[in-house]
């Protein structure tokens, strides 16, 4: 890694608590440099505002997601046990790669700047590796129902019921162990039932 590259990466950890501990708004781009160990000058060569510098955070987080959370469809599996281990991993992305503590800020930022929700969103999210899970079972005459699309908007709605929207909203404490695996039984149990398997 350069010179060049080391800084970049200081400046991208340093802006994520910077905006964890903050907000996007109230976040300082000196505070920045300072947790960063660079100019001010070096900070704004990499990334010419404080958007750019939000974006790439998130941009940065969702590319390490996207190395790992591949999900390919498995026919010699069970529809079932294939969507348990995929949600422990959506769980452990949620919790472990984003945390819940940015996670606040993403959606606090997205209500009050919807141009620039769409605009990271578009970059972001275009691959839904869960879809693709989809896609695969209906190929493979295993699921069946829905589209790959309708599938992730339901699965992702009872997740986020589950997992992020309680924890998000209500600041209830991250679920553990047994908790865990009941609530994705249920999410995988209502998806699958909803696709046609018993």
């Amino acid at each position: 890694m350069t010179r060049s590259e080391q800084k970049r990466l200081a400046i991208i950890n340093a802006a994520r608590e910077e905006f964890i501990q903050y907000g996007f708004i109230a976040a300082n781009m000196d505070r920045v440099c300072s947790s960063a160990e660079v100019s001010k000058r070096t900070l704004y060569r990499h990334f010419e505002s404080k958007e750019v510098l939000f974006e790439s955070v998130l941009t940065i987080i969702q590319e390490s997601v996207q190395e790992t959370a591949s999900y390919p469809f498995d026919p010699e599996i069970s529809a079932y046990e294939q969507l348990k281990a995929i949600s422990r991993k959506e769980v452990d992305i949620l919790y472990h790669s984003y945390g819940i503590p940015l996670t606040r800020v993403i959606l606090i930022e997205f209500l009050r700047q919807p141009d620039m929700a769409q605009a990271i969103i578009t970059k972001l999210y275009n691959a839904k590796a869960l879809a693709g899970w989809f896609a695969g079972g209906i190929e493979a005459g295993k699921l069946s129902n829905m589209t790959p699309e309708l599938f992730t908007n339901t699965y992702s709605s009872l997740f986020n019921g589950m997992f992020l929207w309680p924890q998000v909203f209500d600041m209830r404490a991250i679920p553990e162990g047994k908790d865990i695996d009941d609530n994705i039984e249920h999410v995988v149990k209502v998806v699958l039932g909803a696709c046609g398997v018993e």
